[in-house]
């Protein structure tokens, strides 16, 4: 025969602190009865010892004892256990001292002699609203949790929903070490996202293949390989979940707390059910939104790279500007919503190209004034094509003014200084610098040295001045890492050029 389990509710735990033996043994006996855990002590004193060692929920105090009475006992309780409930008994009760006594935070004040009734009705009375008191102070956290955990759902930037995920966890739980992993469906791999404690030498963003089905003994097994192995942990320190959303696996999340540390209770796994399921959901999201992301930019470098494909001394032209401007925004100190205009800038700053004639695009040689003026008109055809796009709409300015120039001469509106959007300027340099460092059907490319010499020189006429310093800086440290890990299709051999797109990675976090 099954029966159901029972929900263990702990005893009420009450210290009466009494100088009058039989008063003190009459209210030990009588609590006992009635199914509370009790303790006595014989004065103020005695009492903050055994405060220091033990916990109550409710403390039954006389007024005056020897070396500490109770007014003195209940103002070192406001100060150091105000969460503890008291009641105040006296057989010399005044309006003063009651007053002073609910001042000090007695839930509530007996004159003696007391009868078994009122004893037992007023003890009852403090420890129900002791629970309705708790049970508010929960609804009130599990609410407050519930509105900090929907700023992370709202956000489909995986860095800034993980780094949110980590701060509230850490600090509504106290753990010692915390561990959070993000599952990769379509790669079927585990990737840590973050690692945090005394213990946290596991290295974040690395991940490791499941080999079976997303089940949670698998999930549970990869985790821990990201975290370097599993710790023996006692079972009441550990909160491991499967995070979930629509009913699939996300993720891991893992607490652990130390051993000198309470281990989680009900309420604590409570909380972080009602916790999980909003990260599940944030995590996914943001895994979603990252890999849509990824599928427009490679779309917008397939295409970038079928233009410059024209031409084949400028094949891969830009994808290398983009890397470049990237690096000095990057540099520069420019928010992630900035350099991702950048990123996009970059590989669509010469898309109004498609409307230039093969036969001035594709001329091996200096292009007349008339000619000049249709291949000009490619920054003002390009906003044109991006338009209507309105999620591309940041890089518009990127597209119409990377050719103007800090002096006033440039196009197509001779904007000067500031009056040029900052992105603009930046894009302005990695362009020509690449277009220096490359072969063209005119001329042969130049070296980097050349190249950085003509930037010097057109250091505060034709291009910004500190931004010709910094992007100086960072060729000097690396030019090397920044050029196209694969030959571009005007470093090689004419007939053997070919239109190569390569994989676009987006920042790792």
């Amino acid at each position: 025969m099954s029966h159901a389990p029972s929900t263990y509710i702990a005893p009420v735990r009450v210290l009466v602190v009494e100088d009058d033996p039989m008063v003190s043994s009459f209210c030990a006996r009588l609590l006992q009865m009635k199914g509370y855990t009790v303790r006595t002590a014989f004065n103020g004193r005695e009492a903050l010892d055994i405060l220091q060692t033990h916990q109550f929920d409710l403390v039954l105090t006389d007024l005056q004892m020897p070396e500490m009475g109770g007014m003195a006992l209940l103002r070192e309780m406001r100060n150091h256990y105000p969460d503890i409930d008291t009641i105040m008994f006296t057989a010399y009760a005044t309006v003063e001292t009651a007053r002073e006594a609910l001042k000090l935070g007695a839930f509530d004040y007996l004159t003696k002699p007391f009868s078994v009734d009122e004893l037992e009705r007023t003890v009852r009375r403090a420890v129900e609203w002791r629970r309705v008191r708790q049970e508010r102070q929960r609804l009130s956290e599990v609410i407050a949790l519930y509105e900090i955990s929907q700023t992370f759902t709202s956000t489909l930037d995986t860095e800034t929903a993980v780094r949110e995920i980590v701060e509230l966890l850490w600090r509504r739980f106290s753990p010692a070490e915390l561990s959070l992993s993000l599952v990769h469906p379509e790669d079927n791999e585990l990737e840590l996202l973050a690692h945090r404690g005394a213990s946290s030498n596991a290295t974040v963003g690395v991940r490791v293949p499941i080999h079976q089905e997303l089940c949670c003994d698998a999930l549970f097994e990869g985790h821990a390989r990201l975290v370097n192995g599993p710790q023996p942990v006692d079972p009441s320190h550990l909160a491991r979940l499967v995070l979930r959303s629509n009913d699939r696996p996300v993720g891991v999340l893992d607490l652990i707390r130390a051993p000198d540390q309470p281990g989680f209770d009900s309420d604590d796994r409570t909380l972080l059910a009602i916790c999980a399921s909003q990260i599940a959901a944030s995590l996914d999201n943001s895994r979603l939104y990252r890999q849509l992301k990824q599928q427009n930019l490679e779309t917008i470098a397939a295409l970038a790279a079928s233009i410059d494909a024209r031409d084949p001394y400028t094949a891969g032209h830009s994808l290398q500007v983009m890397r470049y401007a990237v690096r000095l925004g990057e540099v520069i100190g420019l928010e992630k919503e900035r350099i991702e205009a950048l990123r996009y800038g970059g590989l669509l700053h010469d898309i109004g190209k498609i409307g230039v004639p093969d036969a001035i695009l594709l001329k091996p040689a200096r292009l007349s004034p008339e000619e000049m003026d249709i291949m000009r008109a490619h920054a003002v055809i390009g906003v044109e094509i991006v338009r209507g796009i309105k999620a591309l709409r940041a890089v518009l300015p990127i597209i119409r003014h990377h050719h103007e120039r800090i002096d006033g001469t440039g196009y197509p509106d001779g904007l000067s200084g500031d009056q040029i959007p900052l992105e603009a300027r930046i894009m302005a340099i990695a362009d020509a610098y690449d277009t220096m460092t490359s072969d063209r059907a005119y001329r042969r490319a130049m070296s980097q040295d050349e190249a950085i010499a003509e930037l010097q020189r057109g250091r505060g006429t034709q291009w910004d001045a500190d931004l010709i310093d910094r992007f100086i800086e960072l060729l000097n440290a690396e030019a090397h890492q920044l050029r196209l890990p694969h030959p571009r299709a005007a470093q090689v051999a004419p007939d053997q050029a070919a239109v190569h797109i390569p994989h676009i990675a987006l920042p790792q976090f």
